[in-house]
């Protein structure tokens, strides 16, 4: 199974401060950009802790990774309830759940982060997609399953 625990971005930097953090690599402070980098992000997003506590308190958010198959959308549905999914991270759809079940059992998704999800569920999902701050997603990135780990995203 593919590791999804992880996103890929492209970041354009000034060649100063791209020379600034090589020189840091080079005295073996960093074994290389990309850890310098993933400390400096880290050590920012620390500073703004409080912000992420604040948004799980007050909206019950799941901070990490959310996983919902079938058998637990269907429960919801049965109960003639819908999901308010809210998460910072990633969201994963077993690839049993269907697009009719999603209509049945999900009634918004706030999400921060990447979905794993079938090509099929999309357009459903999609329809229901919200920023962390509320405000309609265009479309969810979406990384391959594992039925189509060779196709590009």
């Amino acid at each position: 199974m593919a590791d999804y625990s992880n996103d890929h971005i492209v970041v354009e930097i000034n060649a100063e401060v791209t020379a600034k953090i090589d020189v840091l690599v080079e005295k073996e402070l960093y074994p290389n950009r990309t850890a310098f980098l993933e400390k400096a992000i880290e050590a920012q997003l620390n500073l703004h802790e409080a912000t992420f506590q604040e948004l799980v308190k007050k909206k019950d958010f799941i901070i990490g990774w959310a996983n919902y198959s079938a058998k637990e959308l269907e429960a919801v549905a049965a109960e003639g309830k819908k999901l308010e999914i809210k998460v910072i991270g990633g969201l994963t759809f077993s690839g049993d759940v269907t697009p009719e079940l999603v209509d049945r059992s999900i009634a918004k998704i706030n999400l921060a982060g990447i979905l794993k999800s079938s090509k099929e569920l999309l357009p459903t999902i999609n329809d229901r997609r919200f920023t962390i701050l509320g405000n309609k997603y265009e479309e969810f990135k979406r990384l391959p399953s594992d039925k189509d780990d060779n196709e590009s995203m």
